[in-house]
């Protein structure tokens, strides 16, 4: 039954209160039924664990006198749920309910009286079992999710006992003794045992972790940002999903825009990445220097005709080959200020704002500088899910420059318009899209994983549409 708790907590928690998130994951009333499949399983496990003490006693019967009887050996053989039912208990957890419920005992019983000794065997159905059991869900004060019972009560209806073995006419001496002491502890035992599946999820909860390293430059923290939102018929889930530098921890100067989801159930589970999400993943590898390449002649793939030295810039910037003639060259491309990522309805796009930096390598492999070039490009994004991560892939729209200082004497840039536009698309983003291609990962339970997601792009939001799946 743990697991109808833990579909829902693929992401955890923050310090700020009544923010908005840069992640909202809303979970359905279908996620809450496929977990409780799966949760009943591990409650019949758990109720199996149930230990019924050995009964002694002693009945007084007219005429015959004291009859002492000595009940051992008592287990649960069988456990069969077949109705049960699970909901949203607005503004505090889950609650989960079973009726009709059936177990199956075993033991062994041995009676004396007088100098007459006898032993047997015996069945024990219980019929009629019900159990109520409030899952409460809060957020602890380390951000991460918290769950707790919040009220269990089980009710054992009648008790079927068959004896087998000994004389028939001794089995009324005792029987009704038999029957309270069983009744009493199944009834005692019970919520223990939904309680410890609970405190189970609990523990586990306490273990995950609340950040992710991505790589050397940044990591991603996933918080809960506000307590969990809980109706009759959902809970969203507010995470606060934003990267930062691992050098240096900093706060991005800018805040997540609302976050809304449709009221749509036909999915397990919905979840709105903000723009802040990638907009904080550009600040923070900004913030770390990690946004800069350089080009070389090399790295030009070898069916393109144009080259990385003075001697293709010639027809371009003449002076180039007049100054350094036959000489190798290498461009610096950094960024200046931090992209910009915007989602509009079906189309992502970002833009990036940086420099290139153009040297000329000498012989004694010292750089000589030529030019630098400001530029401003625009790319289109596409996002897909595979395995729990992020993925994205981008595509250049557009590419401006413009001339931001010369070592060389005055030339117009629109001549290195081609030759840039062959850099960026063999150079650039094939490194750019090898570590989209990584993803980025989104925190789950373990043995958790989304079946056949949607990806829809709304304004301000990339909505995930999905289902999900628990096994190994």
């Amino acid at each position: 039954m743990v697991w109808i708790v833990t579909i829902t907590l693929l992401l955890f928690s923050s310090h700020a209160l009544c923010t908005n998130p840069g992640l909202k994951v809303r979970v359905t009333q279908k996620a809450l039924e496929y977990g409780r499949e799966i949760g009943i399983q591990v409650l019949q496990q758990k109720l199996r664990e149930i230990q019924i003490p050995d009964v002694s006693g002693k009945a007084d019967v007219p005429v015959i006198g004291h009859v002492h009887y000595h009940i051992t050996g008592i287990r649960i053989n069988d456990i069969s749920l077949p109705q049960s039912a699970v909901g949203f208990y607005a503004g505090n957890g889950i609650k989960l309910s079973i009726d009709n419920a059936y177990i199956h005992l075993t033991g062994h019983w041995r009676v004396k009286y007088l100098f007459i000794s006898d032993s047997g065997s015996f069945d024990l159905s219980v019929n009629h079992l019900s159990i109520s059991e409030a899952i409460g869900m809060t957020r602890d004060n380390t951000g991460r999710p918290a769950v707790h019972s919040a009220g269990c009560t089980a009710n054992v209806g009648s008790l079927d006992i068959t004896f087998h073995g000994g004389a028939s006419w001794l089995y009324n001496l005792f029987s009704s003794s038999l029957e309270g002491p069983i009744h009493s502890s199944l009834n005692r035992e019970i919520c223990p045992k939904v309680s410890s599946a609970i405190n189970g999820l609990e523990q586990h909860l306490k273990t995950m972790k609340i950040s992710s390293h991505v790589d050397k430059y940044v990591e991603i923290e996933y918080s809960l940002v506000n307590p969990i939102a809980i109706t009759n018929i959902f809970m969203d889930l507010d995470f606060k999903s934003e990267f930062y530098s691992v050098a240096q921890h900093k706060e991005a100067p800018f805040s997540p825009p609302p976050v809304s989801l449709s009221e749509q159930t036909d999915h397990m589970m919905y979840l709105g990445l903000s723009d802040f999400f990638a907009n904080s993943a550009g600040f923070a590898y900004y913030g770390a220097g990690a946004l800069h390449v350089n080009i070389t002649n090399n790295m030009i793939p070898k069916q393109y005709p144009v080259r990385l030295n003075t001697s293709t810039f010639r027809f371009l910037i003449p002076q180039v080959e007049k100054l350094y003639p036959n000489m190798l060259m290498l461009m610096n491309l950094h960024a200046n200020q931090r992209p910009v990522l915007k989602a509009t309805p079906n189309n992502i796009t970002i833009q990036a704002y940086g420099a290139i930096d153009t040297f000329a390598i000498l012989p004694n492999s010292s750089l000589a500088p030529l030019f630098v070039l400001d530029i401003c490009a625009s790319v289109s994004a596409k996002m897909a899910i595979s395995e729990m991560k992020l993925t994205g892939s981008l595509k250049l729209n557009s590419l401006r420059l413009s001339l931001g200082h010369s070592d060389v004497g005055p030339f117009k840039v629109t001549m290195l318009q081609g030759l840039l536009n062959i850099a960026v698309k063999a150079v650039v983003l094939p490194k750019v899209n090898a570590r989209l291609a990584n993803g980025f990962p989104l925190p789950s339970v373990d043995r958790l994983s989304f079946v056949n997601p949607l990806l829809k792009v709304n304004q301000d939001v990339l909505v995930i549409a999905t289902d999900i799946h628990y096994g190994s």
